[in-house]
């Protein structure tokens, strides 16, 4: 049934996507870290330490490093087992999904180690950068998830996000631009 669904929109609009828009404001204060988390090392990191990575995933992840990007790592034992990085200023621009002002940055790429999922790595992760993206000043920070990314969303809830709009873009007829509707 969900299948067939799926099928009639996609026929209807064309392509669509189905984002929540999660927000941290350093107003909030320091972020909540999961008690699990303890044994991590969780810090900036550079793009060569990410190169230099024996993990080929963690290693694929470089690409989103450098100018423009603050980049943080968790690790346990000394080995990167998670890793996550916000875009800001020209950097982030031409993504352009969400609007950012000055002081505010877009966590764009998280991703967590398989053989570490359900250790808590990606609430520590996105908590403890968001603490220190608040330390550099930024008073505001947005991420995107898909819909029904259960697991991302409760990292992100678990970190003291909140949801600020859920957005829906369409594209019927292959549209060059999809439209993009937002619901507060």
């Amino acid at each position: 049934m969900k299948a067939l669904l799926k099928r009639i929109v996609r026929a209807l609009l064309g392509d669509y996507a189905i984002y929540r828009v999660l927000r941290r404001s350093a107003a909030a204060g320091p972020a909540p870290v999961p008690p699990q988390a303890a044994g991590f090392d969780i810090g900036p990191v550079q793009r060569s330490e990410i190169e230099a990575c024996p993990d080929p995933v963690m290693r694929e992840q470089a690409f989103y490093a450098g100018e423009g990007a603050f980049a943080y790592a968790c690790r346990d034992a000394g080995r990167i087992v998670g890793l996550c990085f916000y875009w800001y200023g020209e950097r982030y621009r031409p993504r352009g999904f969400w609007p950012l002002q000055d002081k505010q940055a877009k966590l764009v790429q998280i991703i967590t180690a398989p053989a570490m999922r359900g250790r808590k790595v990606a609430p520590a992760l996105i908590a403890a950068s968001g603490t220190d993206m608040a330390a550099r000043g930024f008073d505001c920070l947005f991420a995107r998830v898909w819909h029904n990314n259960h697991p991302s969303l409760r990292a992100f809830a678990a970190a003291g996000w909140t949801r600020c709009a859920l957005v829906v873009e369409l594209n019927p007829l292959r549209r060059a631009r999809p439209w993009r509707l937002r619901f507060p």
